[in-house]
């Protein structure tokens, strides 16, 4: 990653400082409202946000939480324990890990030089991107799904090993550099970026380690049929026509 962006990922923030001097516990005030262990994008979202990025926060345990959005998580450094779902997984330099929004994740303190970036991503951000991905079937196009329609049968979450694939580091570099230095009109941009990142990512399916309920389903094939409709005919369209082309009662 640019030199200049880890630098400013580097700076040690207020909360971390707070850490250091000795704080043994996150400040649960900056991430959620309630008891219940859920991360809420309005902590992190300014209002009218789908997207935005803070770096990790280091040398502090994250007890298990989960979160009310989508969490995308790049090591640009050094590299970061976490342990979903149960199962521990060493996120490495140029690595990438998607969560959905019922993952149930843990971290172990990170050090100085480790240098990750956290996507909290609203799941009506990927809209643009969901239609760049087409038709063909995998488990990226499955998490997505699930995301979007909040269902934890298409898995909770992905982790990619993808550091040496040049197209994916650049668009995710992109990313973070649009996002850090964030104008007015570019959400098209980063929409369409993610879009990008994503049909890349679609080639690299046999590097994900997966955490999965169920192989495809029926509901998940009249999830997938229920949305190409919306995005084609929104304008239009009505319960009574989709019924029809499905083969089914309005009820």
């Amino acid at each position: 990653m640019n030199q200049e962006l880890i630098q400013s990922l580097s700076v040690i923030t207020e909360e971390e400082q707070k850490i250091l001097a000795g704080s043994a516990d996150i400040d649960r005030t900056l991430y959620m409202d309630r008891e219940d262990m859920v991360i809420d994008s309005d902590k992190l979202l300014e209002a009218g946000q789908l997207i935005t990025i803070r770096p990790h926060t280091r040398f502090v345990h994250f007890p298990e939480h989960t979160h009310n959005y989508v969490e995308v998580i790049y090591m640009c450094r050094g590299e970061t324990i976490h342990v979903v779902d149960g199962r521990e997984l060493k996120l490495k330099e140029g690595e990438l890990l998607f969560l959905n929004q019922h993952a149930v994740q843990e971290i172990q303190p990170a050090g100085q030089d480790d240098i990750a970036v956290n996507f909290i991503i609203l799941p009506e951000f990927f809209d643009t991107a969901f239609r760049m991905m087409g038709e063909e079937e995998n488990l990226l196009r499955d998490f997505i799904v699930g995301c979007l329609c909040d269902d934890t049968r298409y898995g909770r979450y992905l982790h990619f090993q993808i550091a040496d694939v040049l197209p994916v580091q650049n668009l995710v570099e992109n990313l973070v550099w649009s996002l850090m230095h964030e104008r007015e009109g570019m959400q098209a941009m980063n929409q369409t970026t993610m879009g990008l990142l994503l049909r890349h990512l679609m080639h690299y399916t046999g590097r994900i380690r997966v955490n999965r309920d169920s192989e495809q389903s029926f509901e998940q094939q009249l999830t997938l049929q229920v949305l190409r409709y919306i995005d084609e005919h929104y304008r239009e369209g009505s319960l009574t026509e989709l019924a029809a082309l499905m083969g089914y009662d309005v009820y």
